[in-house]
């Protein structure tokens, strides 16, 4: 049996075409994890149609709170593994609680890792919480080439335990994109006007220091021009009704949309964390970050001239209303993006050599 531990949206849309390709090796088991304020991977699990075990939730911003529902999905783990049996393998992205029960376990942990380092140096100063707890227990990791292989170095994994493979996440689940139902039918918008996306920072992380208002203060500015603006909330919309309360072209989404329903319909993507940004540089979608920090993915964006970073509202707003006036995408971003092919082949490989020969 392989159990996959899915705990971030993003690593919901990396492993939905892996799943099937292992289940072909062995059973899979699926666990996610899912609380108030907090479900957007389960939603999204849900969305794609693919079953899992929700085991614990989510922390929450303070490290008591996030330490005690670390520990709990442990335990909840326990009790399932005592129901089905034991895995064979371990396969996750980002679970540091999954890492931990399978070590214990004496399980193989494979991991996918696109942020060992809060920020864009090799240097061991900066290596993530995340990482430190969960990457040195593992038996092998996969990165994409824009984050260079001494990252995993630094926390003692072996030369050949580390694969890099030839492609950026995002160019495996958007590569074949194609335009479906139009999410501003969905939400009443009209569509003879510019549509701005936006997406907050992920300011609960461990990662993020500090919640900036950049993106606030930005978007209240923008929302004196002739154009809707779609907010994609992160934990929640009750803070951002709030927020936002009184302006008539900002609208918070409070369903979930997949990328073919509203990529293809948007003029610009604001966004404050990772992930989207580098799906709309990806598609040639005019893109602005106001994240509070530079990882190597950002770096590599800005240095190819696919997105732009604001430092404060006004200068969002100025960026933001230069974009909309030219309306112009970027064509370059793919061959960026995906030096030479996007899929699982060779991972694939990889693993059933070592653990399915």
């Amino acid at each position: 049996m392989i159990w996959l531990d899915i705990t971030d949206p993003k690593y919901v849309l990396f492993f939905k075409d892996l799943i099937p390709l292992l289940q072909k090796l062995d059973e899979v088991i699926i666990t996610t994890r899912k609380s108030k304020g907090y479900d957007e991977c389960a939603d999204l699990l849900d969305l794609f149609g693919i079953k899992a075990v929700c085991v614990g939730g989510y922390g929450g911003i303070e490290k008591l709170d996030k330490l005690q529902a670390r520990l709990m999905r442990q335990q909840e783990f326990l009790e399932l593994f005592k129901k089905i049996g034991m895995p064979k393998i371990f396969i996750t992205g980002v679970s540091v609680e999954g890492c931990h029960t399978a070590y214990g376990l004496n399980i193989p942990i494979i991991q996918f890792s696109d942020t060992p380092i809060i920020g864009h140096r090799v240097d061991s100063k900066l290596l993530s919480i995340v990482a430190r707890l969960s990457l040195p227990l593992s038996t092998l990791v996969f990165h994409p080439f824009v984050v260079p292989s001494e990252c995993y170095k630094l926390l003692g994994l072996e030369h050949d335990q580390i694969f890099s493979y030839d492609f950026i996440d995002v160019s495996l689940w958007l590569k074949d994109l194609k335009p479906a139902k139009d999410f501003r039918d969905s939400l009443g918008l009209s569509k003879d006007i510019p549509t701005i996306l936006v997406r907050e920072e992920e300011y609960k992380a461990h990662y993020v220091k500090s919640k900036l208002n950049t993106i606030y203060e930005g978007v209240k500015k923008l929302a004196s021009l002739n154009i809707n603006i779609v907010i994609m909330p992160r934990y929640g919309n009750e803070e951002l009704k709030q927020k936002f309360s009184g302006y008539k072209n900002i609208y918070i989404a409070k369903q979930k949309f997949k990328a073919q329903e509203f990529y293809p319909y948007i003029d610009l993507l604001i966004g404050g964390g990772g992930t989207m940004n580098l799906e709309a540089c990806y598609l040639g979608i005019p893109t602005i970050s106001t994240r509070s920090l530079f990882l190597f993915h950002d770096i590599y964006l800005l240095e190819n001239k696919l997105m732009e970073h604001a430092k404060d509202g006004d200068e969002l707003f100025i960026m933001a209303k230069k974009i909309l006036a030219s309306n112009q995408k970027n064509t370059k971003a793919k061959s960026l993006f995906e030096p030479s092919h996007a899929d699982f082949t060779s991972i694939l490989k990889i693993i059933k050599d070592r653990f399915y020969p």
